[in-house]
């Protein structure tokens, strides 16, 4: 008797294995992504008044390596840095190359000023406040008319 197919067990055994190598694939697929995003993020400091500020290029049709920032924080000394709630959605604390950066890719409707607390825990705790200004092209202009019809 010739069988004709795979058996029902056949089959779910090749599933099986297909979700989990697929399981195991997606997350090293994601932060290789994660990655590759950061090294084509743009990096900024916090001037000495504790702002940054932030452009949003593109607001329509706005590709996944467009305006993602990288700012860069400067801890004293050995310390944990924590990211203090609340802060805008999307942002996050990230560690690259012994460095502590804010990793954050504003959305349109997140055009303002946001203030961020990084809060330094070690031998002294302390707080940085940040005051993040996102634009988009428009608004600062505006921004450097009003400044140079001051002076």
């Amino acid at each position: 008797m010739e069988r004709k197919g795979f058996t029902l067990l056949e089959l779910l055994i090749v599933i099986s294995i297909i979700a989990l190598l697929f399981s195991i694939i997606v997350p090293c697929l994601m932060r290789v992504k994660e990655s590759a995003l950061e090294l084509a993020a743009m990096q900024t400091e916090v001037d000495e008044e504790g702002k940054v500020r932030l452009e949003i290029r593109k607001l329509t049709n706005r590709k996944l390596t467009d305006d993602i920032y990288m700012i860069k924080i400067e801890p004293p000394r050995i310390c944990r840095v924590i990211l203090k709630k609340p802060y805008p959605a999307g942002m996050k604390l990230i560690k690259r190359d012994g460095q502590d950066y804010i990793k954050w890719r504003p959305k349109p409707e997140q055009i303002g000023v946001h203030l961020v607390t990084v809060v330094f825990e070690g031998e002294k705790n302390s707080e940085e406040e940040i005051k993040v200004y996102v634009y988009n092209k428009e608004l600062l202009e505006a921004e450097r008319e009003e400044k140079s019809d001051e002076h």
